[in-house]
């Protein structure tokens, strides 16, 4: 079951692709960078980027599709992607604190939709 909400958007999100908190209230944007702290997703089934000002649904919770910015592996923690804003990939091997998005339910290469599971969370790699 998806968990979803409506939202406002206040910039461009494709589909699959992680937001964050807008300016306002209901109201969400597409993340500026790989440190940004997701709200949830514009998920894959909406077919069409959402533009400013558009009303959409926002998948907060749940099995979601999302675009994939570079290697997925099934099993593994998901964070924002550091090359393909907004898209998701494995938590990298470089020491450091990360903010996790989700679980991937499948692997995947960028540019592909996989399932993900949304769990929002912190891991450091050591």
């Amino acid at each position: 079951m998806i968990n979803r909400r409506p939202y406002i958007a206040q910039s461009a999100i494709a589909p699959g692709s992680a937001v964050i908190q807008g300016t306002a209230d209901n109201a969400v944007t597409a993340p500026a960078d790989e440190k940004a702290d997701m709200l949830g997703v514009y998920p894959f089934e909406a077919n069409e980027a959402a533009a400013a000002q558009d009303r959409i649904g926002i998948a907060i919770g749940g099995v979601v599709k999302v675009v994939a910015g570079g290697t997925a592996s099934a099993g593994k923690k998901a964070v924002l992607s550091k090359d393909k804003l907004g898209a998701f990939e494995d938590v990298p091997a470089t020491a450091g604190t990360y903010k996790t998005c989700g679980i991937f339910l499948e692997s995947g290469a960028a540019g592909e939709y996989i399932d993900m599971y949304i769990e929002r969370g912190v891991v450091t790699v050591k």
